[in-house]
């Protein structure tokens, strides 16, 4: 990032440009020289004339811009001179400027004279306001066109005086979109699915939201970010384009024996199957007549069902009561793992902050590198917020160097792997777990015994109310709660909501929010209460 300065230059523009352009005048030697809209060699008298032409008043004549860039930028005077000559182009195409490039004082700089006055009478614009010739409109040109040639840009990010988040903070909350994306475009390669990438962001530490608009919140973040705001390439769609397999594929067999438990599994499997192949006959291969789905989608419920039929097979579940044992096991597999990941969770946190403001103290040493050679060529030059925050992690980590913050980095590593492989083993119960259900929810969906149930978000249950076998649920549109055997519920994953199935003449316990019980209510009964208190909120509202 070329650091701009531009000044008013009083009296005559003489001794601007002789600064500028005579190594006599300047004791610094002078390289490339370029000018617009006037002669090198006659630009004194050039800008004399128009300015005797408009009958200019006042005596500030001239500007003077220096544009200085860093040692580390791989440039030569040339180049220094193309981005001045371009900078001046764009922002005073119709005044008179003339860039000069000194290259004396081991980093390359600009020197520009640009007359106060343009060719058409009007003078040089000097509010900061004004979006093109104010200063504002000089550094980001500058920085701009600087960043074609590589140049480095400093980044541009606000900073306010605040009790409640100090400067590292503004800069987190300011650079998490781009860390979001880093992270993304690193595990896109990696991954197959949709479901990998979100197992492996999860790994990382990120919590996950998932459904029509995919969010994300990694450490430290207040809310939830949609991962298609950051870069409208994670979009959705665009990720199902991403990971959509190609044309022709080749699908693997389902080796199980047909019982009379997994037979409607197995009929669906074989007829996605089916689908699939005919597909690939077709030269169209977008829809499919009988599913009209995508064939990622098609292919996707496929090797779903698949690994519900391996589940089956693995556990050796053939029976309903079979899969509700599976099932608490699962839950209590995880619960086990989960209480363990929790009793680390202070040592968990505490790696990841070191590990992550290690990353951090990485990410900021170029912009502490570049703000020191600016410093050295200008005193006056004003360091960033950045150099502030990279030396208070350098004092925080007691590190002076990038190798030592990688080190801190490798140091953490085992465990780091331990904690994600845990991660990983969770992720995959939980996957388990999600498929065990649902064919628990499509068996007692298609039982004789249930024929009502009650629809609800996992926000209805009260956990701490509920016990190892039994789920307090607080009824959807109501206050009121009701304890039932979780084995008579099932969690849809791909809408993310549970189903509770009741009996039609069983009685069940209603219960205030004070928890005092208020009476008994058959299956079908409270089945009905819920949708009548439905019909009344939506009357309210419509």
């Amino acid at each position: 990032m070329p650091v701009t300065k531009r000044t008013p230059h009083y009296g005559s523009p003489k001794e601007l440009l002789e600064y500028i352009l005579d190594e006599k005048h300047n004791e610094e030697k002078v390289g490339a020289v370029s000018s617009i809209n006037c002669n090198t060699e006659t630009a004194l008298q050039e800008f004399r004339d128009v300015q005797k032409k408009f009958n200019m008043k006042g005596n500030r004549v001239a500007y003077h811009i220096i544009q200085s860039f860093s040692p580390k930028d791989n440039i030569t005077e040339e180049q220094a001179n193309e981005i001045g000559k371009r900078l001046c182009e764009e922002l005073y195409p119709n005044y008179q400027c003339v860039i000069s490039t000194h290259i004396d004082k081991g980093h390359l700089h600009n020197h520009i004279a640009i007359n106060a006055i343009n060719l058409d009478g009007k003078k040089l614009g000097d509010r900061l306001t004004n979006e093109k010739e104010g200063l504002y409109g000089l550094s980001d040109t500058s920085d701009k066109i600087a960043s074609e040639y590589g140049c480095y840009i400093m980044p541009r990010k606000t900073y306010l005086n605040s009790k409640d988040k100090d400067y590292y903070y503004q800069y987190k909350e300011q650079t998490w979109k781009e860390k979001i994306k880093d992270d993304l475009e690193s595990l896109l390669p990696k991954c197959n699915t949709m479901e990998e990438l979100l197992d492996e962001l999860s790994i990382m530490g990120y919590e996950i939201k998932r459904g029509k608009n995919i969010s994300v919140k990694c450490s430290g973040m207040e809310r939830f970010a949609r991962i298609s705001t950051i870069d409208i390439k994670f979009s959705n769609q665009n990720l199902y384009s991403f990971f959509k397999k190609q044309n022709n594929i080749k699908l693997l067999s389902i080796k199980t024996t047909q019982s009379e438990f997994n037979s409607l599994l197995l009929t669906k499997a074989n007829e996605s199957k089916i689908a699939i192949e005919k597909s690939q006959l077709s030269t169209e291969g977008k829809k499919y007549n009988q599913y009209q789905k995508t064939k990622y989608q098609e292919v996707k419920r496929f090797y779903q069902l698949k690994q519900q039929l391996e589940y089956l097979d693995k556990y050796n579940i053939k029976s309903f009561m079979d899969i509700d044992i599976e099932i608490e096991n699962k839950r209590s597999e995880i619960k086990s793992r989960n209480i363990v990941l929790k009793k680390n969770k202070e040592k968990v946190n505490k790696i990841v902050k070191i590990t992550e403001k290690a990353q951090d103290y990485i990410r900021l040493y170029k912009v502490y590198e570049y703000a020191m050679s600016y410093k050295e060529q200008d005193p006056k030059y004003i360091f960033p917020k950045e150099v502030e925050i990279f030396l208070n992690l350098q004092e925080e980590l007691q590190i002076k160097s990038i190798d030592e913050a990688k080190n801190l980095i490798k140091s953490s590593r085992t465990e780091r792997i331990t904690i994600n492989k845990m991660k990983k083993e969770i992720l995959d119960l939980q996957r388990e777990l999600n498929h065990l259900d649902t064919i628990k929810e499509e068996k007692l969906s298609n039982s004789n015994l249930f024929i009502h149930s009650i629809k609800f978000g996992g926000n209805h249950i009260d956990y701490k109310l509920s016990k190892d076998d039994t789920f307090c649920v607080i009824l959807p549109y109501t206050k009121e709660k009701v304890y039932i055997p979780k084995k008579y519920t099932a969690f849809n994953e791909k809408y993310q909501y549970y189903t509770l199935y009741l009996v039609d003449d069983k009685e069940y316990e209603l219960f205030n929010e004070n928890n005092e019980k208020v009476k008994n209510i058959s299956g079908i009964e409270l089945e009905n209460y819920v949708m009548e208190k439905k019909k009344e909120i939506d009357k309210m509202y419509s």
